[in-house]
């Protein structure tokens, strides 16, 4: 069941409380399973992937708690990509996606219509309430890339779009992991695997075949219409003024960082800064700026700014003292840059792989003790 909006940050801090560990890695691969839904509000920056991982460990210990210390681990890694390569990760990463009939997804899958109907009752979900279940996430890739044999870009600015966690280096290299150009293969599911994870028991699918029939499956007809995305945005309203010379501090927050406890005792303006630039690309729907727009008002005295930075600052930052928090699609932003709050260290080594990172994470970490 998707839950209504946690609406306040101590109810948000309760949830993150009430996690249960063990319930977590037992059932988070099903559809009912016992998930977060913790996602908006770490894409957002309200809260931390440490600050959810110290909670859970006041409550358990590493080992039980490996299961959802690993999926924060995952977001970490792909943010950590991400800061070393940059926009690369908006391109295929290690391999070209083979099999591609078109730049654009099925209108079908779009439209939640395909005929698989778990997928399609995500998809509308998503549409109304901007939740998908992760799980729902992989499958939906996999039809729209390797079996409806769209490349996986467009398709994933779709997703993103819609989804209220839809996190930028998260949702791209997870479908790049997907579409096989961030991954050694690709990723296909069957019906009996949505079955399976579903609680559903549809039959009769056009993916109602094994998975050695379903790798050599031609393009489904139904998926052969195709969805031109065309994505707007619904931009809060400007409340701030451009920053003019009297001004000698600014506390400058991104919509990835809606932290309602950071630099709180900072004297200055406080200044949410929403680049148009940025969001041509990656547009967000009416309902993530809705999201974005309620917390940022529970940040005392933030006022919005939709501009650039040199409207923002038309006399340039040299008299000021700035501070942000650092972010890559903010790396062009001036100022003192704060670190965010990680769980892990920066790897030392090649991000090659997450078996390679969590390797790492591991023996780097005190949480799972002396391994």
């Amino acid at each position: 069941m998707v839950p209504s909006f946690f609406t306040d940050y101590e109810t948000l801090c309760e949830r993150i409380e009430s996690i249960d560990p063990d319930a977590y890695a037992k059932s988070r691969n099903h559809l009912a399973g016992a998930v977060t839904w913790l996602g908006p509000f770490v894409t957002h920056g309200v809260i931390s992937t440490r600050q959810i991982a110290q909670s859970v460990l006041a409550r358990s210990d590493g080992k039980r708690a490996s299961g959802l210390l690993s999926q924060l681990g995952w977001r970490e890694f792909f943010h950590r990509v991400w800061q070393a390569r940059g926009d690369a990760i908006f391109a295929d990463m290690r391999e070209p996606q083979t099999q591609v009939s078109s730049p654009n997804p099925p209108r079908a899958l779009v439209e939640g219509c395909s005929g698989i109907d778990v997928v399609d009752a995500a998809v509308r979900e998503l549409q109304l309430s901007g939740h998908m279940h992760n799980h729902a996430r992989l499958w939906t890739a996999a039809l729209a890339c390797n079996t409806g044999r769209s490349h996986w870009r467009e398709a994933s600015r779709w997703m993103h779009y819609h989804l209220l966690d839809g996190d930028l280096a998260s949702n791209t290299l997870s479908w790049q992991w997907v579409a096989g150009t961030f991954s050694q293969r690709k990723y296909i599911a069957n019906q009996e695997n949505i079955n399976r994870f579903s609680g559903g028991d549809q039959s009769g699918t056009f993916i109602d075949i094994d998975y050695e029939q379903l790798a050599q499956l031609p393009l489904p007809e139904v998926l052969e219409p195709r969805s031109v995305i065309q994505l707007d945005n619904t931009y809060p309203d400007t409340t701030a003024g451009p920053v003019v010379s009297s001004e000698s501090s600014v506390i400058l927050y991104s919509i990835w960082n809606l932290d309602p406890n950071w630099r709180r005792t900072q004297a200055g303006r406080r200044v949410l800064l929403i680049e148009p630039d940025m969001h041509r690309e990656f547009a967000l729907s009416p309902l993530r700026w809705r999201f974005i727009n309620h917390w940022a008002r529970a940040i005392d005295g933030l006022e919005v700014f939709v501009g650039s930075i040199d409207e923002l600052f038309p006399q340039g930052t040299a008299h000021l003292s700035l501070f942000t928090r650092e972010y890559p699609a903010t790396r062009h932003w001036p100022g003192e840059r704060d670190a965010r709050d990680w769980c892990y260290a920066a790897p030392e080594r090649a991000l090659t792989s997450f078996s390679r990172f969590w390797k790492d994470a591991r023996k780097t970490s005190s949480w799972f003790g002396h391994e």
